[in-house]
């Protein structure tokens, strides 16, 4: 596939998503975000208890996106909301008046091996870009079992000019997560942007 047609599909993909999230992004222009939220264990529990705030939930996963959606409706949570997409591309697709809140990454894949490590979503180009779709004091929470990815979130978020880590250790609601329950040794870390 040529770089121009990789372009055109991405530009279409984005489109659909604006279509999908119209309606979810015409009910308030502030979000609460998780990236990766798997079977939305821990969203739907958030929003259950944040019933005033939108709060949104990505992953690659239809599958996961589909269990989400039921859990939300099992918890009464209709605030909580999930949609299949990558995380670029659902920044990319938000109407330009809209801000995010709070993001919460929880779990990602740490891609241990070296070689991946660019595959990895916390690094500098993500915290930059990021940075564009949030106000002044919105929160980053980031929660890992794997102790070298902690690290080097820490640092590329210590690094960053737009953002400065927090001495908070604990998410605002706690929830065990599928991912949880089979790693229960994890590190939590917050920043803000600044």
């Amino acid at each position: 596939m040529s770089l121009e047609d990789a372009l055109r599909k991405r530009a279409e993909r984005i489109g659909r998503l604006r279509q999908t999230c119209r309606s979810i992004f015409e009910l308030s222009q502030i979000i609460t975000l998780e990236i990766g939220c798997g079977k939305g264990h821990w969203l739907s529990a958030y929003a259950a208890a944040n019933p005033s705030e939108l709060c949104v939930g990505i992953d690659l996963i239809s599958e996961r996106i589909r269990d989400a959606q039921r859990r939300a409706k099992n918890r009464n949570a209709a605030n909580a909301h999930f949609v299949k997409a990558e995380a670029f591309e659902f920044l990319e697709a938000m109407p330009r008046d809209a801000r995010i809140d709070k993001v919460f990454i929880l779990f990602p894949d740490p891609w241990p091996k070296e070689k991946h490590h660019k595959r990895r979503l916390m690094q500098k180009a993500f915290l930059d870009y990021l940075r564009q779709f949030v106000s002044g004091g919105a929160k980053l929470y980031f929660r890992t079992d794997h102790a070298e990815y902690f690290d080097w979130t820490l640092s590329a978020i210590s690094e960053n000019s737009n953002w400065k880590t927090l001495a908070l250790t604990e998410l605002p609601v706690e929830e065990v997560s599928q991912f949880q329950r089979i790693l229960p040794n994890f590190q939590t870390l917050a920043a803000e942007a600044v």
